[in-house]
């Protein structure tokens, strides 16, 4: 990761919009290292997720989102959000196939090469809580189709 890289990152991280939505508890931060991103997201239930968003090539290529164990921080099934047939078109929980399939994430665009034209993760200034954004409407806009099911224990 390249100095300006790690410096925009950091600025996102430190933005004014990144701190609304840790005050408005729509999401904590947990954890940095390097280009890995530690953030858990909070649904309309009252649960948390964890989500591990790779940031290398940060602004020049979107995140990598997946959602992982709180302790392990091992991406498995179990650490997923999940929900109804809507819900479904865009988080994909399934063991063999855990991916978020969104214009604006790495392996949504692998699954979806016409994507990568469109360069959703630049239509904002800051990629980090772009993303942030689609993950807590996914989460707490019930018509977008999350249920609730018996979470994980909140990270420590």
């Amino acid at each position: 990761m390249d100095e300006q890289t790690i410096d925009q990152l950091s600025a996102d991280i430190g933005s004014l919009e990144f701190l609304r939505g840790v005050e408005r508890e729509f999401w904590r931060p947990i954890k940095r290292t390097g280009d890995l991103v530690y953030v858990e997201c909070y649904a309309w239930d009252g649960a948390g997720y964890v989500l591990e968003l790779t940031c290398d090539r940060y602004g020049d290529q979107p995140c990598l989102g997946r959602f992982v164990d709180p302790q392990t921080r091992q991406c498995v099934s179990d650490a997923w959000p999940t929900g109804n047939g809507t819900f479904g078109t865009w988080f994909k929980w399934q063991p063999a196939n855990l991916f978020i399939c969104w214009p604006g994430d790495r392996a949504g665009i692998s699954h979806h090469h016409n994507w990568l034209a469109d360069e959703h993760w630049k239509k904002t200034g800051n990629p980090l809580v772009q993303y942030l954004e689609f993950i807590r409407e996914c989460l707490t806009i019930r018509a977008r189709g999350y249920q609730p099911r018996t979470p994980l224990r909140r990270a420590s």
